[in-house]
């Protein structure tokens, strides 16, 4: 296939010696959040903030991310900027939720079951807002690591899809902490349900500014929260919610691949290599 194919082929054409170095901005990522993410752990036991309020270790990626950004002092290549504009991600995106959260209820009335939604009047007229702040902070958190960082580096050295697809892969290993909570088939469910978001996300963001990409997965990953937490409280853990959230997932995941896959403009190399 053409290597000018816009979904097979990598973002830009990079030199063999630059091309080996991008991992180690992403190795140095995952390390400095591994580290970060029992720490801030044993700092939410000892502030008794409520993880449903706002779950710390997800400030852990935000770290990786800062650690990444000093080690190369902001000289990392990026891949080249091709699209423009907030109308069709932000608009895309509440079609996006709007998609999951009607799957995802037909399927819950298709086999009966039964998920109440969170009962938000818990949280008080000023709970709310600090409610929602705080699942901003922490969707934009993650997104500075994964869709700012992560997605853009390996986009440089695999087709886009085949980058979407690791990033989700890396993503799911990095809620680990839902083990043994859930249990090993729910969470191998979960892992499906976040490499189709992140797919979702890939399609949303590929070819927009580091600074547009962190804002719009912000936005996709915050309405996909609040829609899980307000129709379904997150669910019950079990088998069957992961997997209908599992195909959900990946039915948005397709469509918005195959709608949005002709704006993936393939482009030349990045202006700034990896020193």
């Amino acid at each position: 296939m053409s290597t000018t194919d816009p979904v097979s082929a990598p973002a830009s054409a990079v030199a063999p010696g630059p091309r080996r170095r991008i991992l180690w901005p992403i190795l140095l990522f995952l390390v400095v959040s591994a580290i970060a993410s029992p720490l801030l752990a044993m700092a939410q036991d000892a502030s008794r903030i409520d993880p449903d309020f706002l779950r710390l270790t997800v400030l852990s990626t935000a770290v990786g991310a800062a650690a990444v950004a000093l080690a190369w002092r902001l000289r990392l290549p990026f891949p080249p900027v091709t699209r423009r504009g907030w109308a069709t991600p932000l608009a895309g995106s509440l079609v996006a939720v709007g998609l999951f959260a009607l799957v995802m209820l037909a399927l819950a009335a298709a086999q009966h079951a039964k998920w109440p939604g969170a009962d938000l009047a818990k949280l008080g007229g000023a709970g709310l807002p600090l409610f929602l702040a705080a699942q901003v902070v922490g969707a934009g958190a993650e997104e500075v690591g994964w869709r700012g960082l992560v997605q853009p580096l390996l986009e440089l050295r695999l087709p886009r899809l085949a980058a979407a697809l690791v990033t989700g892969a890396l993503f799911a290993v990095g809620h680990v902490f839902l083990l043994p909570a859930v249990g090993p088939g729910p969470f191998a469910l979960f892992c499906v349900s976040a490499v189709a978001v992140s797919v979702t996300l890939a399609a949303f963001t590929i070819g927009y500014s580091p600074v547009a990409r962190v804002a719009i997965a912000t936005w996709l990953h915050f309405l996909t929260n609040m829609a899980t937490f307000v129709l379904f409280a997150d669910g019950d853990g079990s088998a069957r919610y992961f997997a209908d959230s599992a195909v959900a997932g990946a039915l948005v995941a397709l469509a918005a691949w195959l709608a949005l896959r002709r704006a993936f403009v393939a482009a030349p190399a990045p202006e700034k290599m990896l020193r």
